[in-house]
């Protein structure tokens, strides 16, 4: 099978399999002037480079690209244009930084990395400057994005709280896409000490999630430890 390109983005929100990015609304014009092909795309997504997907959305409602994960839309919040990059490819991101550094100055602030197998790069744009760092060393962190994350943002208790409410909720859509292919849940993806410490990741960080968040989520939880 080879060796997939992971993507996880921490900012302006989090997101494990995939990065959405958008142009900013200032810059919106004259992104479609340079980029005319994109100026008849409408909540449907069409091909901007090997794996980045471009959709004019009117609805702020934009489709995760992920080859090997649960289809998702995630909602953005508003109307605008948006990159869509995608995660779980073979052979992608062929000469990326070049590209990204180009749209760069038409692109509201975001964080992301991608990763592939010992490598991982993590790129950011900030105030319309394209910053760029790759490392060899992925394997320090035992090849796990959660330990990098503990590593590296210890020190943000909401990020980390946010990556564990995007844990579980791509925990549930899963769940849901096993019960729409008619299979057995009993058969299920997770273990049992999965749900067990997520739902103690949490706790942990309670103090970063509304409270209605937590006890959904929670509830969720410990029903597919008795289910």
């Amino acid at each position: 099978m080879g060796t997939l390109h992971e993507v996880y983005q921490l900012k302006p929100r989090v997101l494990n399999s995939g990065s959405i990015l958008k142009v900013s609304k200032e810059k919106a014009n004259s992104f479609l002037e340079k980029y005319p092909a994109s100026k008849n795309v409408y909540n449907e997504a069409r091909g901007f480079s090997q794996d980045t997907f471009i959709i004019n959305s009117t609805d702020g409602k934009i489709e995760r690209f992920a080859m090997y994960t649960t289809e998702r839309i995630i909602d953005c919040g508003e109307p605008g244009i948006y990159l869509s990059v995608q995660d779980g490819s073979k052979h992608g991101f062929i000469n990326f930084e070049k590209f990204l550094e180009e749209l760069t100055p038409y692109l509201d602030d975001a964080l992301f990395y991608v990763i592939w197998d010992h490598i991982i790069s993590r790129y950011e744009i900030k105030k319309g400057k394209f910053l760029f760092e790759t490392k060899t060393n992925y394997a320090d962190w035992g090849y796990d994005f959660e330990e990098y994350l503990f590593a590296n943002y210890a020190y943000s208790g909401q990020l980390i709280a946010d990556y564990y409410i995007e844990k579980c909720n791509e925990m549930m859509l899963h769940h849901l896409e096993i019960i729409n292919d008619g299979d057995d849940l009993k058969e299920r993806y997770y273990e049992e000490e999965e749900y067990e410490n997520l739902l103690q990741r949490l706790h942990d960080y309670k103090k970063f999630i509304s409270q209605e968040k937590l006890g959904e989520l929670e509830e969720w939880l410990r029903l597919q430890l008795v289910g």
